[in-house]
């Protein structure tokens, strides 16, 4: 499962786009005893800060093992996540290499 997330560190910078993976997943459902079901459902803004923690841990940016703790000392970062913009029922014939 991927989710893109888009991160802006202050107010006036540039938004950064991430994406979740497996272990980035696994690892909230994990600290946070959810489960993707529950996600579907009831999406709360403390999985979004989960995940990014998460991200940027793996990254290796100095982020700490809490993402609590983060967010307490970055009070002012932007997460949201970004729907899906592709159109899933696409209504303009493409050609084809066969035709």
């Amino acid at each position: 499962m991927k989710i893109k997330l888009q991160f802006k560190r202050t107010a006036d910078s540039a938004p950064e786009y991430y994406y979740t993976n497996l272990f980035v997943v696994t690892e909230w459902e994990r600290l946070e005893r959810r489960n993707i079901q529950q996600l579907s459902t009831n999406p709360l803004y403390s999985d979004y800060c989960c995940w990014m923690h998460t991200i940027l841990k793996l990254k290796g940016e100095q982020v700490g093992d809490n993402w609590r703790e983060w967010v307490a000392k970055n009070p002012d970062i932007e997460i949201i996540p970004v729907l899906d913009e592709t159109d899933p029922n696409p209504t303009d014939a493409a050609p084809t290499a066969a035709n």
